[in-house]
């Protein structure tokens, strides 16, 4: 029976389940959860919270949206709930930890290829200064692009899981485009004038 009904919830929108989820939390959480473990995890990562910490700001995440799946309204996306749970979880990690943000370290970061080819090496290095540069982008610029970029959320939705005014989100993310497009830039030594091929 409880097979049949995880399957039926299967087949239901983040919605509906949640919406179930008054009636059987565990069944109906447990489907959530299975959508959701592996993007809020990386949400977390990608966000810069503590490797040491991560394990367990993942478990507290779930656990604060298992306890208050019951009072799950629908003025939002669960995504963007959930999503929501997730950037206060962080904020509050980081006011435990005295910091505004993310620290980002360059520890552990090899200076050589390590033998990978060229092309590979450059791929790596453009990555790790994407890295760097989205780390160390202020609060919510960095939720903000997180959450539009990798998590697929709207402008608006990303906006209400960090707490900003739409238009805020929009100038936010704007300015967070810019300087990474910055930092590549320089990266390249891209200037105004120069043309890139196929833009």
């Amino acid at each position: 029976m409880e097979l049949r009904f995880n399957a039926l919830l299967g087949d239901l929108s983040d919605e509906d389940v949640a919406r179930a989820a008054r009636e059987r939390p565990r069944e109906a959480f447990e489907v959530l959860f299975d959508r959701y473990r592996g993007p809020v995890y990386a949400h977390l990562a990608r966000s810069g919270a503590p490797v040491d910490r991560l394990d367990d700001l993942f478990q507290t995440v779930f656990l604060k949206a298992f306890r208050s799946i019951r009072t799950f309204r629908e003025e939002a996306r669960f995504k963007t709930w959930l999503f929501t749970i997730a950037t206060n979880v962080l904020t509050d990690e980081w006011r435990r930890a005295g910091r505004q943000g993310p620290s980002v370290s360059l520890e552990g970061v090899p200076l050589t290829d390590g033998g990978r080819s060229g092309r590979q090496a450059e791929r790596s290095e453009t990555a790790e200064l994407v890295r760097r540069t989205v780390q160390a982008l202020p609060e919510p610029s960095r939720s903000l692009l997180l959450l539009t970029r990798f998590q697929g959320m709207r402008i608006a939705e990303a906006a209400g899981a960090v707490g900003v005014a739409p238009q805020t989100a929009k100038v936010a993310l704007f300015r967070a485009q810019r300087r990474l497009g910055a930092a590549l830039a320089r990266k390249f030594s891209i200037t105004e004038d120069s043309h890139v091929p196929g833009i």
